[in-house]
């Protein structure tokens, strides 16, 4: 009967010692498997705030589109009625003063008026006049001397009048000291701008003979 105790007390000691050896390697199994799962968890935690930082990027530049589309949007219809409007409104006609090679100075815009009542013959010589206000382009550097050019051409005692002298509102006007970077410039024929880019050789004078 003794021995048959000791046997199952030796026999239970034995489980118990299977069962602690068991459970502690299903433990550290456990831990390991934890300590994976936090690391992907901890990696999804960054790829998440890494997605959120795109994601408010991403809705700030759609914010910042969109107003831009917008202001486009209306910049668009105020060019439209801009254009109807001018479209409606009635023409204006710009004279250019003088056809030359470009000169030093601004575009300047000079309204001339002509009146012949009260002109006599001679003094309105060859000028011949028109009905209503013209505006001349012409290039110069101060607006006396626009005026005394524009004077000297249409004189006030042949019913010429210069009502106003002013800086020229026409865009894309530029004058440049080289005639192809001006934008009035005198054309050519193309025969002779053929002839400028060619280098013209003359023969070499012959030997005097002795």
């Amino acid at each position: 009967m003794t021995g048959m105790l000791l046997y199952c007390s030796l026999a239970l000691m034995v489980l118990t010692v299977l069962s602690n050896r068991y459970w502690r390697r299903q433990l550290a199994q456990s831990r390991v498997a934890a300590a994976k799962l936090k690391g992907k968890a901890d990696d999804l935690a960054v790829e998440l705030t890494e997605i959120s930082n795109e994601y408010t990027k991403l809705a700030q530049a759609e914010a910042d589109m969109e107003r831009r589309v917008t202001k486009a949007e209306q910049e668009m219809q105020a060019a439209l009625i801009d254009l109807d409007n001018k479209r409606v409104a009635p023409l204006e006609r710009y004279f250019v003063f003088e056809r030359v090679d470009p000169r030093p100075g601004r575009f300047w815009e000079a309204a001339v008026r002509y009146t012949p009542a009260g002109v006599n013959l001679l003094d309105a010589g060859d000028h011949r006049g028109w009905t209503g206000v013209r505006r001349y382009l012409l290039v110069a550097d101060t607006e006396r001397e626009v005026r005394d050019r524009i004077g000297s051409r249409f004189p006030r005692k042949a019913g010429f009048e210069v009502i106003e002298v002013a800086a020229c509102r026409l865009n894309g006007l530029v004058v440049n000291r080289i005639s192809e970077l001006s934008t009035f410039r005198r054309p050519g024929r193309p025969e002779e701008e053929e002839e400028g880019g060619r280098t013209t050789r003359r023969p070499a004078p012959a030997p005097a003979r002795g």
